[in-house]
Formats: structure tokens, sequence, C-alpha cells
């Protein structure tokens, strides 16, 4: 673990001292002004919500809710009708969540970016690290705040299980699935002239997903819940960051926070 720590720091540390480069009017540090923007703009959002946000909001609970109540008899289904060709093909599709690869990919495609003159490139490595960086504080926060146990032997789902406070209850919601949602929006927009990306990478989010519950590591409101929170910091990303390629205004107030699938 301490070694991929340490490669995630270093694909930061090398993206933020290549990137520091970048002589654009102080792009970089308008980049990295965004963030707090951002938070902002998320943690304000319902403020400016109209009827259909909040009825796009209420049918998210109702789904989460639902599959909550649901998840015993899904995990039973899931895990009664496993296969060892199904387990080969949706393993792999764990890795395409796993933060120890996405973060190294994406500084490492903001660096490619930058080496190479392409600035949709670069914009696409950093929009993928500032979505991914607030998907895993939002995510790493609400484990430790719900305290769910994860699928075992012996776990029924609880959120607060007896024994109190554990680093161990930390399955809602899946990272992993966060992860990829994270990542998937941004891809399907810098993209969107190839007809073929927003099909595959929103496939290949949705497998991740599945590969979770498949692999009895998550319940699929973990899954459900995580991409949620990545989708919507995909698209709160896309909103409200400054670009190199389409160069938009510098001000981002008045940006709001939608919620669209």
């Amino acid at each position: 673990m301490n070694g991929r720590c340490a490669l995630v720091l270093l694909a930061l540390l090398l993206c933020v001292s290549g990137l520091n480069a970048v002589e654009e009017g102080g792009h970089f540090r308008r980049y990295l002004a965004s963030y707090p923007l951002s938070v902002k703009e998320a943690a304000t959002a319902p403020a400016r919500w109209q009827t259909k946000e909040w009825v796009t909001a209420g049918g998210v609970a109702l789904v989460a809710g639902s599959l909550i109540w649901a998840d015993l008899p899904i995990r039973g289904f899931a895990q009664d009708n496993r296969t060892s060709q199904g387990d080969a093909f949706l393993d792999f599709f764990a890795y395409t969540g796993d933060k120890w690869v996405l973060f190294p990919a994406a500084g490492a495609t903001a660096l490619a970016g930058w080496a190479t003159g392409s600035d949709k490139t670069t914009d696409t490595g950093l929009l993928c690290l500032k979505s991914m960086l607030m998907t895993a504080v939002a995510t790493e926060g609400l484990k430790l705040a719900t305290q769910r146990q994860g699928p075992g032997a012996e776990s029924d789902g609880s959120f607060w299980p007896e024994g109190g406070f554990s680093l161990e209850n930390g399955s809602f919601p899946s990272g992993h699935s966060a992860m990829a949602w994270s990542v998937a929006p941004v891809l399907a927009e810098q993209y969107s002239d190839q007809t073929w990306v927003t099909p595959l990478v929103y496939s290949v989010a949705v497998l991740s997903s599945l590969s979770r519950v498949n692999a009895d590591e998550h319940w699929a409101s973990d899954v459900f819940c995580g991409a949620v929170i990545g989708y919507l910091a995909a698209r709160l990303t896309l909103n409200s960051t400054p670009r190199l390629a389409l160069k938009p205004a510098p001000e981002l107030n008045g940006i709001s926070l939608g919620l669209s699938f």
C-alpha cells in the first residue's frame, strides 16, 4: 500500500511541477483556484434547485433506499449465480475503478498533453484529476460517517453496527464505483466527437460497478450511490473548471450543480 501511495504522490507531484510551466495567462493557477469554487458550488447547489432537480434528487434517494432494503436478496442472487468465466471477465474491470491505477493514469495524461502541446489532452488529465480528488474526499468521508459493514458471512449490511467506530466498516459507498463514474463523463465530453467513446466509457463504468457486487466486496446500494457521487463530481468539474482548449471566461460564478442522468 505504501508503494501505491508513493506512486500516486509521484504522479501528482510530476503533474504539478510540469504544468506549472504552462504559459496560458496563469491557467494552472486558475485551475487550482477552481477547486474551492467547485466545492462552494456543490454545497450551495440545493438552494438553486428547481422542481425538476428536487424530483430527480428524490428519485435517486428512492432508488438508493430501495436498494438498501433489497441488498441481501440481491447479494444472494449475485453469489448464487457466479461463474468462473464471469469472475474472470468482471475481475478485469475492477481495475478500471482502482484509484491506484486511475490517479497515475490521469497525471500521466496531463503531463503527456503538456509535453506534446496538446491542450485537449492536458485538459482531460486535469479534469479527471479534479473529479477523482473531489470524489475521493466525498466517498472517504461518507465511509467514515456511515460505518457500514461490507458483505460477509455474518454481515447484514448494517450501518453503525455494534462495536462502535471501526475503519473496517467502510462499505458505503463503493470507492471503485465512484472512481469509475468520476472519469466516464469527463472522457465522454472531452471526446464527444468520437461516437464510440461515450458508450465505451459508460459501459466500462457499469461493469466496474458490477464487478464489486459480483466479487462480494460491496452491496448493490454501495455501488449505486458511489456511481451517483462520481457522476455528480464529474459534471460539477466539467461545469466549473477553466480549460486550455476552450478558454472559457475566468469568472466561474453562477455555475449550478445539475442532477441529470
